[in-house]
């Protein structure tokens, strides 16, 4: 009998909260926001939109969108339960701030020890994102958004009747909540604070050439430590002075699940220079992609002619699926920050990358260096397919003009 009474009680808090309009939402906010849903995955999402809330702010749909690149929750791997779960509780965290800052503020921990906590995840989003050259740009682009939606969401609390001070608070408060969903539950498993080590800090500030070479030649360094100092003075665009002492000092150019060349794609010259020491511009990653793939995403016309000027492969493609499923099978052997899980799309070309993710001007300069542009992959899914996916007007014109037609997407 108890068990059936919970039963109909939790029944009823979800049809409650399904049933809840945009109205009820700002004229019984305290009502509603007094107890949380049994469940977040069946959410009436459209109240996240209602008027008042803060993902109609632009800067915080943008960051929304790369917190969960960053988060890289896939529902192929979690499934939809799980996915909707997570995503719509902490969507729901930001639309109590929204609608009841006064109760949002009351689940909030006292300042000393959320000033800690933010600190334990900006070491571990520092760490994650010094691992990859996609790691990085995701890193950077999230505080350029982080910090550009400050201002807004302090005048969203301002015009809501809020004094400066308390709607910086608020303000605060909630773009902590985004760095808590992008990384908060990797870095918070952790007993230990996950950081870069103090050379690499050193090379993401704007410390003189021979500070840099001192430390270089303050004691005998590991390989991997070298390799490590080179791919970050790369992400920092490091002057080719210091990258040539690093390499001197023993750093190995191939090393790692991405190698040198893909922590310099920021940096044309940079990249020069290590195609000139030897580096190899065909390395794959776990993925099986190469650096022109980070090349045409970049949109970078010279950087994309001087990888193929060195060899690099048009045709190129993501992995198969039996090797896909060969890897997974190795399972803690793969890097942590790798969800090969989430790869649907395997034997993807490069071509079909681009159209997704790059503009004609790159399209046109494969084409010309014998890009096959019908290619399939093992979804059966073409270029046109491909720039249909990401809505890329420019190329789906561009691939119209190729003869290019959709397989079905």
């Amino acid at each position: 009998m108890k068990k059936l009474l919970f039963t109909m009680f939790l029944i009823v808090r979800v049809w409650l909260f399904a049933d809840t309009t945009c109205a009820d939402l700002k004229n019984n906010s305290n009502s509603f926001f007094k107890t949380n849903p049994s469940t977040f995955s069946n959410f009436n999402d459209s109240l996240f939109e209602c008027d008042g809330s803060i993902f109609n702010l632009k800067d915080i749909q943008n960051l929304l969108k790369v917190s969960k690149q960053i988060r890289g929750d896939n529902i192929n791997c979690v499934g939809s339960n799980e996915y909707f779960e997570k995503l719509n509780k902490f969507k729901f965290t930001i639309l109590k701030a929204s609608f009841s800052p006064y109760m949002y503020a009351k689940t909030l921990p006292d300042i000393e020890t959320a000033d800690i906590v933010r600190e334990k995840q900006r070491g571990y989003f520092r760490y994650w994102a010094h691992q990859a050259f996609y790691n990085f740009y995701k890193f950077k682009e999230f505080w350029n958004i982080f910090n550009q939606a400050q201002t807004p969401l302090v005048k969203f609390y301002e015009d809501k009747g809020f004094k400066t001070m308390e709607a910086a608070y608020f303000a605060t408060a909630v773009l902590s909540e985004f760095l808590n969903y992008s990384v908060g539950s990797y870095a918070n498993l952790s007993d230990v604070d996950i950081d870069i080590s103090k050379e690499q800090k050193l090379l993401s500030e704007r410390a003189d050439i021979s500070k840099i070479m001192s430390i270089l030649y303050s004691k005998n360094w590991e390989s991997f430590e070298l390799n490590q100092i080179l791919n970050t003075a790369l992400l920092y665009n490091k002057e080719i002075e210091i990258l040539n002492e690093i390499i001197k000092r023993g750093a190995n150019l191939e090393s790692g699940d991405e190698s040198a060349i893909f922590f310099a794609l920021n940096n044309l010259h940079n990249v020069e220079f290590l195609i000139k020491n030897g580096a190899d511009v065909n390395h794959k990653n776990s993925f099986g992609k190469s650096p022109i793939f980070y090349a045409v995403e970049l949109k970078n016309p010279s950087l994309v002619k001087l990888l193929i000027k060195n060899g690099a492969d048009v045709n190129d493609t993501y992995i198969d699926q039996n090797t896909k499923t060969a890897t997974l099978g190795l399972g803690s052997s793969l890097p942590f920050y790798i969800n090969m899980c989430a790869l649907e799309h395997t034997k993807r070309t490069l071509f079909m990358h681009a159209s997704a993710n790059s503009n004609p001007e790159i399209l046109r300069i494969l084409v010309d260096n014998g890009a096959i542009i019908n290619d399939i992959d093992e979804l059966g899914f073409n270029a046109m397919d491909y720039a249909k996916m990401t809505s890329n007007v420019e190329n789906i014109e561009f691939l119209k003009s190729l003869g290019v037609m959709s397989e079905g997407y």
